[in-house]
């Protein structure tokens, strides 16, 4: 089973572009796609046969203080809670965060791969994981696109040195952006991870935090309801 944790943002995704989506998504032999929406623009996301859609929010705080305010808001709309990376104390903030399921391009807008020793220990603690955007590399170009490839490796290495968890996406704004489980699974291969465990990274990885996303819902939603 294989799953892209990160495709475009369900606000303006529309329901026959989903459809869409959904479709290329079978016939790329994903298991699973979660649509992202920024925080507070939360879409609800109709089921699609054949395919398992999650529903994912990005937030995107203005400060590391804010995470956890947006993150009790967020939390009962989402099965999946992501932090938009970039700024080192937002990143650390996230990582520190066990209600975070991904920080998402640390990197972002860095000469450096925006995760340190600290970070990537909190994140393996705290069951985050790190999100590599292969959109990010595609709409880059020279010593950006350089600087992002370098970044990455350097947070592959980290996460595996610290037993953290990193996942592949494909970040795709349309079909065309798309990519097959494998495809996303060689890429991180190719940028250093063991073979085995980039499989994992595209399978068991993101199917685990999903289960143990909806098993918590779950629960929540059975404590809200009061029996005859």
């Amino acid at each position: 089973m294989f799953y892209d944790l990160h495709v475009h943002t369900a606000a303006s995704i529309g329901e026959n572009k989903l459809q869409e989506m959904a479709e290329m998504a079978k016939r790329l032999g994903l298991d699973g796609i979660a649509v992202v929406s920024y925080f507070p623009d939360v879409t609800e996301i109709k089921p699609v046969e054949g395919i398992d859609i999650m529903n994912a929010v990005m937030l995107k705080p203005a400060s590391a203080g804010e995470l956890d305010k947006l993150i009790s808001k967020a939390r009962p709309n989402a099965e999946l809670i992501y932090v938009h990376g970039g700024n080192y104390d937002i990143n650390r903030a996230a990582c520190e965060s066990s209600a975070v399921d991904m920080l998402c391009h640390p990197e972002l807008g860095r000469k450096d791969s925006g995760i340190d020793h600290i970070v990537i220990k909190s994140a393996a603690a705290n069951n985050v994981a790190i999100e590599l955007n292969f959109r990010e590399i595609l709409e880059s170009h020279g010593r950006n696109r350089s600087n992002i490839l370098s970044s990455m490796r350097t947070n592959i290495m980290l996460a595996g040195k610290y037993e953290a968890k990193i996942i592949a996406v494909s970040g795709a704004v349309n079909i065309w952006g798309m990519r097959a489980g494998r495809e996303l699974a060689a890429f991180l291969n190719l940028m250093g991870m063991d073979l085995g465990e980039s499989l994992d990274a595209m399978s068991n990885v993101p199917k685990k935090i999903i289960a143990e996303n909806r098993e918590k819902l779950l629960g929540k939603r059975r404590e809200g309801v009061i029996e005859e």
